[in-house]
């Protein structure tokens, strides 16, 4: 089962595969910043610490939208619109 931390609450929790970032977080008790909720705004990004090859590819939409707030796609992600699929990941909020 995946598994997804985030700082700097060091809030950890088990979720199920195929979740947003943004609602797994939630399940781990932190509130996330989202405005859009459809990979549009921005206001949802995080930098991933650990764990980038356990979430979906990043799509054309959501690299548009990472290069308008200079995000490097390599360490940054839109919660809103990132699936964990498996593994851990730890997430840092940028905001």
């Amino acid at each position: 089962m995946p598994k997804i931390t985030i700082l700097p609450q060091n809030a950890t929790a088990e979720v199920e595969a195929g979740q947003t970032l943004l609602e797994a977080g939630e399940h781990a008790g932190v509130e996330m910043e989202a405005g859009c909720f459809n990979c549009s705004c921005g206001t949802c990004v995080a930098e991933v610490v650990q764990g980038m090859e356990n979430l979906d590819p990043p799509s054309d939409e959501e690299l548009d939208v990472l290069d308008q707030w200079n995000k490097d796609p390599v360490k940054y992600r839109l919660t809103c619109c990132v699936k964990i699929q498996g593994g851990s990941v730890v997430l840092r909020q940028a905001h």
